[in-house]
């Protein structure tokens, strides 16, 4: 049983000793010359790599890359000894370089570089922008003409492209040059010191840009005069007094845009302020306002709100009544007062306040009515659920005119 044993082990090593070592595998890399030398070509131009090669029978690729993407191109045609690709139109229509690689079973043969320049003399396009559309008069502000001509193929011109800028206002038409620059050119074309609109216009390679344009606003209006007037100054409570601004400027003289706001504030002897507003139309702010219902001496100022302010000037208005009625009935409950008369002794308009003011006999403030006038009269009723029997001070004013009774209050019965 060794002996077979030995002898096994004997033929296993005897068979091991006889087995060959086995040899890696040879590649085999066909020999490849690159036989288009062109290395540069116009947008839109085609395109064709073409190789010799010892094996043209093989499944070649070319793989193209450029900033856009990537593509893996089968040969288009295979002679005897040569292969050719044709670059497809969207890599062929976009300027700049791209990089080919030929490739067989993913092993790189050959590589290089193509560069695309722009197509401008087959056709040029210029896009324009203009911004803002609206600047202010001064000199100090201005609106930005950005220009970016491209070829047919929607590529950038090359840096340094010449660009014509025109630019209008009113008799004057001013006309520069300059130069692309990152695929762009640009100018800010400055405000006027006169209001207007402003044009301009750019042109390329015999391509010219639709017409574009900026309007010059005034600017901030300065200090001016106001007045004021009316039918009459008496205090009726009924007329209107007007107070209207001369034609308001900026400082280089534009008229102010239509619509500036104007703020009418007024002032009287007791330092009380009220206020009305105007827009301008053709540079002037008109305003209107109530006479009041008793005299008073208005001082009046306008203000455009962060810019200018005009002159103070007055107006004093004169007591429309002089004097009033007062008769009490049903226990000094019903109180009329009237017929108010105004300047011609006509009546006044509806409307005008009363006020009544009720104070017991020691002089302590109770309580206060309100009335208005209807037909140049008042009437006001203390009825029993508002006020007790007793003595009081009622204080009556209407028009400026305060009027003081003392008074006992007592039943609905005329005493």
């Amino acid at each position: 049983m060794r002996y077979t044993i030995i002898l096994l082990l004997g033929m296993v090593l005897f068979g091991c000793s006889e087995k060959k070592e086995e040899q890696p595998k040879e590649t085999y890399v066909p020999k490849t010359e690159l036989l288009s030398q062109l290395k540069n070509s116009i947008a839109g131009d085609a395109i064709t790599i073409s190789f010799s090669t010892d094996t043209p029978k093989e499944t070649y690729k070319l793989q193209i890359k450029n900033a856009y993407g990537s593509v893996l191109l089968n040969a288009t045609e295979t002679e005897t000894d040569n292969i050719k690709f044709a670059v497809p139109k969207n890599f062929t229509r976009i300027a700049g370089p791209f990089n080919w690689k030929l490739l067989l079973d993913g092993n790189i043969l050959d590589e290089g570089t193509h560069h695309i320049a722009t197509n401008a003399p087959k056709a040029t396009y210029v896009e324009s922008y203009f911004g803002p559309r609206s600047v202010t008069a001064g000199r100090n502000d201005f609106s930005m003409l950005t220009i970016s001509p491209t070829d047919a193929y929607d590529n950038p011109l090359d840096d340094g492209t010449e660009v014509t800028i025109k630019y209008q206002f009113l008799e004057n038409i001013d006309e520069l040059q300059i130069s692309t620059e990152s695929f762009i050119a640009w100018y800010n074309v400055a405000s006027t010191l006169k209001s207007g609109r402003i044009l301009v216009t750019s042109e390329c390679n015999g391509t010219t840009s639709k017409e574009l344009a900026t309007i010059v606003y005034p600017a901030n209006a300065v200090n001016f005069s106001i007045s004021s007037s009316s039918a009459h100054n008496f205090a009726d409570g009924n007329q209107i007094v007007t107070f209207t601004s001369d034609i308001i400027k900026d400082e280089y003289g534009n008229t102010v845009t239509n619509g500036t706001l104007v703020t009418f504030v007024i002032k009287n002897e007791k330092d009380q302020y009220l206020y009305t507003i105007g827009t301008t139309i053709n540079g002037v702010a008109e305003a209107k306002t109530l006479h009041p219902d008793k005299a008073a001496l208005w001082e009046i100022q306008a203000f455009v709100t962060g810019a200018a302010e005009s002159n103070t000037t007055k107006f004093e208005f004169k007591s429309a009544i002089k004097d009033y009625a007062v008769h009490f009935s049903k226990g000094n409950r019903n109180i009329d007062i009237g017929p108010f008369e105004s300047f011609m002794k006509q009546l006044i308009p509806d409307g005008l306040l009363l006020q009544l003011d009720i104070y017991n006999a020691e002089g302590e403030f109770i309580d206060t009515k309100k009335t208005t006038s209807k037909n140049g009269v008042c009437n006001i009723f203390l009825g029993e659920h508002f006020l007790e029997e007793g003595d009081y001070i009622l204080k009556l004013t209407a028009a400026g005119i305060t009027k003081e009774f003392t008074k006992n209050i007592h039943g609905n019965t005329v005493k």
